[in-house]
């Protein structure tokens, strides 16, 4: 529509929502006003909860034109598919005769896959529709200030209630499916309409951004937004202002991102009762053929192990020292497993655990044992795999990269083998089972204060510079995001551990990578909106929670966005 989808009220400093006074402007982020999540969303509100909005809202109409009063006719509308690109736009309208404005919003809502509360929003930033107890012809007419230029008449085949709403609704949908106009990237944007206000240079984060810029294409300046209850300046703008106060005001932090997967927890009184749970979850069937057993006591022994109890599709349960825990005892008899695989030596598992693990295999009980951590990684990479053309290389001085590292590691068949990561060079041990294995390129976990730039030139020297790969990031948790995000495009299920300590994450990459599933370690409070982007564009059902309240908090369950 070019300029003529410009709206009407960019300029005019419309009251925002109530509590826009305990907002802070400090939090609007130009590049990404609303998130793509929470804009394209075509089940963000039933017909109802758009209804009892704006009895809320308007309360007692005086005048039959309010908005939830207001009856109105509106003719149906035929599935719109871009001739372009051939993505579809909006799909069939429903019409009718005397129909709620809540039906309207809602039947636009579903047809073009641009949620109610951003149209909601944008009926308030327009023509103030959604708290106006008198509204007027005209203003529904122009109602979502679609094809109503500030500087010319609406376009008459635009005007009515139904119409602003699917035309407009529409729009917004097009500029993502039919490629139109500005799309993410860096852009230009001016602060006014008049050139003598200058314009500024950044980056549009997403499709949902653009659109509003595309839709009402000014960026809010500095004095519009250090007042976000009033009047800026005279170069000030204030559509895509508004629209960020309002949505925020009314329904939460635009930005926030609310998958629809379903979320599980997997807790229980401590590690060991988790890592049984685990088990008793994911391998229902007995018997099994392997079960992987490593210390819940500590973790560098079991981090080799997980990657190989996932390339091994098999369990991997913890004991306490010189015990096995009950409920570690209980999968035990229902597994009956074949094969028991005990990752360290006796100093970890004593050699007592050892005697009562052999009880429970059918066939045989091996130890993959050497005289350190990273001597015994090397023997479990040995024994799990025959063959690997990949293997992830990460510290074994902490635990978070080769978890997150481990269920990514299952899904090209490859060991996750631990060096220490301060030393300048692989030691030759290591280059002999990446020799004897077939590995010819490398994953390594973690940025260079984890695993040295030195290891890593020689491993360039030896394999090659396009054979090693780096996945790294400020801290663990943005280590864990790059690894899943390069290793993971689609998934049923996710997995969620914290990143403050080991066990849940030891048990649950395990069966994580037997999935192809990802595993990210979090802070335990909430979901960097990274992660949850992620999880929406995985296509994720389920995610799982690895560990009980205290560890991962009942907030996440709520979806609950880290700032």
């Amino acid at each position: 529509m070019g300029v003529t989808a410009i709206l009407a009220t960019g300029l005019v400093a419309v009251t925002p929502a109530d509590s826009s006074s305990a907002l802070s402007g400090s939090e609007f982020q130009p590049g990404r006003i609303i998130s793509d999540t929470e804009f394209y969303k075509g089940d963000a509100m039933t017909e109802a909860q758009i209804q009892s909005f704006l009895d809320a809202k308007i309360g007692a109409c005086f005048n039959a034109q309010c908005l939830n009063v207001l009856r109105h006719t509106m003719p149906s509308k035929v599935r719109l598919v871009s001739s372009r690109t051939g993505d579809l736009r909006c799909d069939a309208f429903q019409g009718g005769t005397d129909l709620r404005a809540s039906t309207i919003i809602y039947r636009a809502q579903v047809a073009c896959g641009i949620s109610a509360k951003v149209i909601l929003v944008t009926l308030q930033k327009e023509q103030a529709l959604a708290t106006s107890r008198a509204p007027s012809k005209a203003t529904l007419d122009r109602a979502m200030g679609y094809a109503c230029p500030d500087t010319a008449p609406c376009a008459v085949t635009s005007l009515g209630f139904g119409n602003q709403v699917y035309m407009g609704a529409l729009q917004l949908k097009t500029y993502k499916t039919n490629k139109f106009g500005m799309q993410p990237g860096t852009h230009t944007i001016g602060w006014h309409p008049s050139a003598s206000c200058g314009s500024s240079t950044f980056v549009v984060e997403n499709y949902a951004t653009a659109a509003l810029y595309n839709y009402t294409p000014y960026r809010p300046n500095t004095a519009a937004i250090n007042n976000l209850g009033g009047r800026g300046d005279a170069c000030s703008s204030y559509g895509n202002r508004n629209f960020w106060v309002f949505y925020y005001s009314w329904f939460g932090n635009p930005n926030d991102i609310t998958p629809s997967a379903a979320v599980a927890r997997v807790g229980g009184a401590d590690r060991y009762v988790v890592a049984a749970t685990l088990a008793q979850q994911n391998f229902p069937t007995a018997p099994v053929t392997t079960v992987y057993i490593a210390t819940g006591l500590d973790f560098p022994d079991g981090l080799s192990a997980s990657a190989a109890a996932a390339h091994a599709g098999a369990p991997l349960l913890l004991v306490k020292g010189a015990t096995i825990p009950a409920e570690i005892r209980a999968q035990l008899v229902r597994l009956k497993p074949q094969n028991i695989v005990v990752s360290g030596g006796a100093g970890i598992v004593p050699d007592s655990v050892y005697t009562e693990l052999a009880k429970f295999a059918t066939t045989t009980i091996r130890r993959d044992a050497g005289a350190d951590r990273y001597e015994t990684s090397r023997i479990v990479a040995r024994a799990a795999f025959a063959t690997a053309t990949t293997a992830y290389i990460a510290t074994g001085a902490d635990f978070p990269d080769a978890l997150s590292a481990s269920a990514a590691a299952a899904t090209v068949d490859a060991p996750v083998i631990l060096v220490p990561g301060y030393d300048t060079a692989v030691d030759e041990a290591t280059l002999q089972v990446l020799r004897d294995l077939g590995v010819t390129s490398v994953t390594i976990a973690g940025g260079a204060g984890a695993v040295s730039a030195g290891i890593e030139a020689q491993l360039k020297g030896v394999l090659g510079a396009g054979k090693v790969l780096r996945h790294g990031g400020a801290d663990r948790y943005a280590v864990s995001e790059a690894i899943n995000r390069a290793s993971f495009d689609t998934s049923d299920k996710v997995y969620i551990a914290t990143g403050s300590n080991f066990p849940d994450a030891l048990a649950g990459a395990a069966v994580a990578g037997g999935q192809n599933a990802p595993l990210y370690v979090v802070r335990g409070s909430c979901f960097p909106k990274n992660v949850l982007q992620d999880i929406v564009d995985s296509g994720a059902k389920t995610v799982v929670l690895l560990g009980g309240t205290a560890v991962l908090s009942s907030d996440l369950a709520t979806w609950a966005n880290c700032p």
